[in-house]
């Protein structure tokens, strides 16, 4: 009875931590749900001055025995989980950005897995490889690893690199675009999310468009592979 009280007082916690953005961990590891969307498909950004950044996580024994997968965040925002075989995608405007990750148990989260500043440049797109039992020597690979953000089992990677490693990957939850809270309205053609002599702001809050009209999020992809 004790723990049903204490479990049932954290999930109230949390979920009064909704207004930072902060709620249950709710991606099942691929040991319970394998990834299910389709392979990779590079995305273009709605607005030419946003940056791309894919996030994905090869195959490994370790990771197809997670029953949880770890979760991301961005300025103190949930995003998603990534499970092993999974890749996923964020939009972002360009500027410097709390990243981080944590693991769950249950209806908390624990540990802190990684935590960086993620920089990013308009109109550029970036390649981060997750993964906790074979990280790649950045030494081998590139002559410059020092220019790559590296923390933990996260390493930002060559695009060349990224592409072998992505392609049979598969998106397993929808990806996002967080971006000015300021921009209300949609902007089809073409697809501008800045309006007319803003300078580029950094990011303040994740949304899904089925949730927050205004703040766009490209989900196609994902929804088709459900048919």
């Amino acid at each position: 009875m004790r723990l049903v009280m204490l479990m049932t007082a954290c999930v109230m916690a949390l979920s009064g931590c909704s207004g930072l953005g902060v709620g249950v961990p709710s991606t099942p590891g691929a040991f319970i749900v394998a990834p299910q969307g389709r392979t990779f498909e590079p995305m273009d950004t709605l607005d030419p001055r946003n940056a791309m950044v894919y996030i994905y996580r090869p195959i490994t024994r370790w990771g197809y025995e997670e029953v949880q997968a770890p979760t991301l965040f961005l300025n103190s925002t949930q995003l998603f989980g990534l499970k092993a075989g999974a890749y996923e995608w964020l939009e972002l405007n360009a500027g410097t950005y709390d990243f981080y990750a944590r693991r769950p148990l249950s209806v908390l989260y624990l540990k802190t897995i990684f935590d960086s500043k993620l920089k990013v440049e308009g109109g550029k797109d970036y390649y981060f490889r997750y993964s906790e039992t074979r990280p790649l020597d950045l030494t081998e690979l590139v002559a410059n690893p020092e220019d790559y953000l590296q923390d933990g089992p996260l390493q930002q990677v060559p695009p060349a690199i990224a592409l072998r490693e992505i392609a049979d990957l598969r998106l397993d939850e929808p990806g996002l675009y967080y971006g000015n809270q300021q921009e209300k309205t949609p902007r089809w053609a073409p697809f501008y999310t800045y309006s007319e002599g803003d300078a580029v702001q950094e990011g303040d809050k994740a949304a899904d468009a089925t949730d927050k009209p205004g703040l766009l999020s490209r989900t196609r992809s994902w929804f088709a592979s459900l048919f």
